[in-house]
């Protein structure tokens, strides 16, 4: 088989991986969505086989077609739309599920093969439930740590745009200046969050399943004591796990 590259197209990432024959993972990068030429282009001019996306941002997609268009590819294949994500949902409108949150579940459920719960730590967040039988129930959304720090600043007259460059906050709650204040607010409303919804929906679920959690922050999130727990396993590729999963899956012709 020749090696897959698969894509992630989000909000404000782009994620690229190679994947032979086995799914495994090679040469993963992510860079800010600005960057996607700049890396997408050597790679698709480099890669001979084909090309596969998960795409949450339709410009961003459009951007990838030109790339690979440029770059003498056919157009790259879309998960969701020119093949499936093989997962049963439970959801009153199944095609308004974001790909990624199903593609994340998918990967996540094949990896323990019973009930578990995937969080997503990007642009936005989402919190998702899969049943043992594999079924993606739906979950929770509320914005991620950056795009909290820009409402701050676009909402109001006088507070600052803040970088939030890392989740973990230390233990620290008082802020000695504005910037300070932000930080932790934010990473504290991240983790508070975070912690309520999961035992909720562990409670809801029923099962004490592992906690998977993926996407550009989520390594941060291991520190935070509200959410730290023994079932909690950091995978920042969950989504290009899944989308080789779904591409490799087989298809009637």
């Amino acid at each position: 088989m020749t090696d897959l590259l698969a894509v992630t197209l989000g909000n404000t990432s782009v994620a690229a991986a190679t994947a032979g024959a086995g799914g495994a993972l090679r040469d993963v990068c992510r860079e800010p969505l600005e960057r996607l030429e700049a890396m997408l282009g050597p790679r698709l001019e480099a890669a001979e086989g084909p090309v596969c996306v998960c795409s949450v941002n339709p410009p961003a997609l459009g951007r990838l077609r030109r790339t690979a268009e440029a770059a003498g590819r056919d157009p790259p294949k879309v998960a969701g739309l020119d093949f499936p994500v093989p997962i049963r949902t439970d959801v009153a409108e199944p095609a308004r599920v974001g790909t990624d949150r199903l593609l994340a579940a998918l990967a996540a459920h094949r990896r323990t093969q019973g009930a578990c719960i995937v969080v997503d730590v990007g642009t936005a967040v989402t919190v998702d439930a899969v049943d043992e039988a594999g079924t993606f129930l739906g979950g929770a959304i509320f914005p991620g740590p950056r795009l909290m720090a820009r409402s701050l600043a676009d909402g109001t007259a006088q507070l600052p745009p803040v970088e939030i460059s890392s989740v973990g906050a230390g233990n620290q709650v008082i802020g000695k200046n504005t910037e300070a204040a932000i930080r932790i607010g934010v990473t504290r409303a991240l983790s508070g969050a975070l912690g309520y919804i999961l035992t909720a929906m562990l409670l809801e679920l029923g099962v004490q399943g592992p906690v998977f959690v993926t996407g550009g922050d989520a390594p941060a999130t291991e520190n935070e004591a509200d959410v730290k727990d023994t079932r909690y396993v950091v995978a920042p590729d969950l989504v290009l796990e899944g989308l080789v999963l779904a591409w490799g899956e087989p298809r009637e012709p």
